[in-house]
């Protein structure tokens, strides 16, 4: 529609100016003729004008009595000697009754221009259409275009000028009128956002395109010179635009439009609406054809789009978890999906009631709800009032339950219709009923529990306390709603750990803290409190809710076992140093007596019998076993909870170091079957481990060839050693017995039975354990492991 007008207009101005142009084209061949007739008139009555310029004058007057324009004659000083009815009719003045000069009644600004163009009347002897304004009689400004001539007498000496005035005042005004409607309709075309162009049917360009189709379409004006838009376009729409064009020229149709895809310079597509207009002859036959195109590729798209969400929300609707029902204005069913079928039984498809009167619906289903009469009446108040509806509840018979909501649609104020949802909502009614029942369960649970509860706001105002914490605090509920929890309850010390725990809390931390409280008698209490923050339904931050339970009693009895322990370990301290002084002096008299026992066998080796040294020998061996023992209890009594030192430990050296030191018979190899980690460690500890293990590995060998092998793997945490041997083998039974104090297997005279819960303790000193493989007869293999 707005193309259309645009069109209209475009072709009134250019009528219009056609118009103009024509009647302009009329006034100057009239007047060029008058022109013509008077000037051979003038050359006949200059021959008579010799004697005397007043006789001329009279004759003159004669002869243009009956001009159309005005005419005038003046001396050579401007005065106006004579002028005709149209002169005296046009200026006011009547040189018959009344002298003046025609330089007097110019208008200022043109008084310049009016002498020189005197001036070069004198010199040429005429000059044509000057231009100037006069001023009336009675003050009235006229635009005039003057022709004029210079009278000469016999001898050829100018005696007088003479002139025709035309009053082009309503000329000049309309064709400011048409330039300025010009300059408009220019204005127009180039700043319309629409692009327009006038072309011929067989031309090969266009005539003219403003800028909004150069700047669309991506071409210069003068390429688009050289273009027919048609070319610009896709074959189909090429063969549709010259059918229509050729109707157009027929005059079978005046105007038509088409949507269709033009070719940007760059390639790119841009959809348009392209509306022509033929522009007629005089003879009723298009000469000329006008195109608006106007870019829809946005309008396109977002029809595209719009299609796209139909379909969406068509899709939608119909797999939508809840029943739909939208009626127009006249109470018609308009759409049912679904899940509204799957509801109701009476309706058999999507298409069982869309056409139909809603109250059709009612009547048809109102068998299936529990209260059939309620229902038609509750949907008679609905049809009549139109109103909104909302978590409406309806019961069937077969026990299900339906919620519906129902809005009115208006638009611009005037109803439309209505829509209607449907939600089978049995399980989450039975749910909801099941949740108020654990509801109030838990509630009297809470309240009754033994771990205090506590509710406060964001400004730690208690909201709810239940009756646990109320016999925690010795304050009564109605005593603590609406007080401050800190700083009715909190020691100073705690209230700087609970404003901490309050900024977690509006970062939505939740954690536990001890804090000491007040009770309402005045005893400080210890509570272990656990908080969380608390939010509403919209996720907001309300507040905070804190289980608290009274530790005050694990806290003293933590006190005592405090002391307890420090007590333990003084008397740790006594006993190892008790054990120090223990072994000094029992293993002193040992050495004495093993001595005195050597020289007894030396003095009286030839005296005793076989008996008498076998006794002596027996005597030794005891006493060398008493000092082993004594000095494992040394041992096991100094291996604390923490190794003493750390150090880097190569192992390769500490078993070489073992292999040195301990005896070894000569049928026995210790061998290491690959080379050891640099662990870090005790040195002493370790070698004690090692030292034990490969002891009894040799002592219980009973091979012609024994062999013990050191090997080790390892994982991201530990290091995993093992002592094989090929001895006796330990029965399974005795797997974990010998790992025991004072344990031993067999009669082995040499062992204390601690070695092996030496290295236990050791091992576990390092977070490690120790186990063990054997098989009887053919051998065992110890397994301890030691974190890296």
């Amino acid at each position: 529609m707005v193309e259309n007008n645009k069109i209209e207009i475009f072709e009134r101005a250019l009528k219009r100016e056609k118009a103009a142009r024509r009647a302009a084209e009329r006034i100057l061949e009239e007047k060029s003729y008058e022109l013509y007739i008077l000037t051979e008139q003038l050359k006949v009555s200059n021959e008579k004008l010799e004697e005397s310029l007043s006789q001329k004058t009279s004759e003159l007057e004669g002869v243009f009595l009956n001009i159309i324009d005005a005419y005038i004659v003046m001396d050579m000083m401007g005065n106006v000697i004579s002028m005709n009815d149209a002169a005296v009719e046009m200026l006011g003045y009547d040189a018959g009754k009344e002298s003046f000069n025609l330089t007097t009644i110019v208008k200022e600004e043109y008084i310049a221009y009016t002498a020189k163009t005197f001036k070069e009347l004198y010199e040429k002897g005429f000059y044509k259409n000057y231009e100037t304004i006069l001023k009336t009689k009675n003050n009235e400004e006229k635009l005039v275009q003057v022709n004029a001539s210079i009278i000469y007498n016999k001898q050829g000496k100018p005696i007088a000028a003479q002139g025709i005035l035309r009053d082009i005042t309503q000329e000049n005004i309309y064709k400011e009128l048409i330039e300025r409607q010009k300059e408009q309709l220019d204005i127009i075309l180039d700043h319309s956002p629409i692009g327009i162009s006038l072309s011929r049917k067989d031309d090969i360009g266009l005539i003219m395109a403003n800028n909004s189709l150069s700047k669309m379409l991506g071409f210069p004006h003068e390429e688009l010179k050289k273009i027919k838009l048609q070319d610009l376009t896709f074959d189909d729409d090429q063969e549709l635009s010259e059918i229509k064009i050729n109707e157009l020229y027929n005059n079978e149709i005046d105007s038509y439009s088409l949507k269709k895809r033009y070719v940007k310079k760059s390639g790119e597509i841009v959809w348009a609406k392209s509306s022509v207009t033929g522009v007629k002859d005089a003879n009723n036959k298009v000469k000329y054809h006008v195109t608006t195109i106007e870019d829809i590729t946005k309008e396109k798209e977002a029809l595209e789009k719009l299609k796209d969400s139909e379909n969406r929300l068509s899709t939608l609707i119909v797999h939508l978890q809840s029943g739909i029902l939208l009626e127009d204005n006249l109470k018609n069913i308009q759409v049912v999906n679904k899940k509204f079928c799957s509801l109701f039984s009476e309706c058999e498809n999507d298409n069982s009631f869309q056409g139909r009167k809603v109250s059709y619906f009612y009547e048809k289903v109102k068998h299936l709800f529990k209260y059939p009469e309620q229902f038609l009446d509750i949907n008679s108040l609905v049809m009549q009032k139109n109103d909104e509806v909302y978590k409406q509840e309806l019961e069937l018979l077969d026990g299900r339950i339906i919620e519906r909501n129902g809005i009115p649609i208006v638009q611009d104020g005037i109803y439309k219709g209505y829509l209607w949802s449907y939600y089978d909502i049995t399980i989450s009614k039975r749910y909801e009923e099941s949740l108020e029942a654990q509801k109030e369960k838990y509630s009297s649970i809470i309240a009754n529990m033994n771990l205090g509860l506590l509710e406060v706001d964001n400004n730690d105002v208690i909201l709810l306390a239940n009756q646990s914490f109320c016999e925690m605090s010795g304050y009564s509920l109605n005593e603590l709603v609406g007080k401050k929890a800190a700083d009715l309850m909190l020691t100073p010390d705690s209230k700087l750990v609970f404003d901490a725990k309050m900024n977690r809390r509006e970062k939505g931390i939740s954690d536990s803290y001890e804090i000491k409280a007040r009770s309402k008698n005045g005893e400080i209490k210890n509570w272990l409190v656990s908080g969380a923050p608390n939010y509403n339904v919209n996720g907001e931050l309300t507040g905070s809710i804190g289980i608290h339970l009274d530790i005050t009693d694990q806290k003293n009895l933590e006190k005592q076992k405090e002391e307890l322990l420090n007590s333990l370990e003084k008397q740790n301290e006594q006993l190892n140093d008790y054990a120090h002084i223990v072994s000094h002096d029992l293993k002193s008299p040992l050495r004495s007596i093993s001595a005195l026992l050597s020289w007894t066998k030396e003095d009286f080796e030839g005296k005793l019998g076989k008996e008498s040294l076998f006794n002596l020998n027996l005597m030794q061996d005891k006493i060398e076993k008493m000092d082993n023992l004594i000095s494992d209890i040394l041992n096991y009594s100094s291996i604390e909870n923490e190794a003493t030192n750390s150090e880097q430990v190569d192992l390769n050296t500490t078993i070489s170091n073992i292999i040195n030191t301990i005896y070894i018979p000569e049928h026995i190899k210790v061998v290491s079957k690959k080379q050891l980690p640099v662990i870090t460690a005790d040195a002493t500890r370790i070698q004690q481990v090692f030292q034990n293990l490969i002891g009894n590995a040799v002592n219980y060998i009973d091979k012609e060839k024994g062999l013990v092998e050191v090997d080790y793997t390892e994982t991201s945490e530990f290091y995993i050693f093992s002592i094989k041997d090929n001895g006796v083998g330990i029965p399974e039974e005795y797997h974990e017995k010998i790992f025991k104090m004072f344990s031993t297997l067999g009669n082995n005279e040499n062992s204390s039975g601690i070695g092996l819960n030496i290295v236990k303790k050791v091992v576990e000193l390092y977070k490690g354990k120790i186990w063990i493989e054997s098989e009887v007869g053919i051998g065992s293999t110890f397994f301890f492991s030691i974190a890296k």
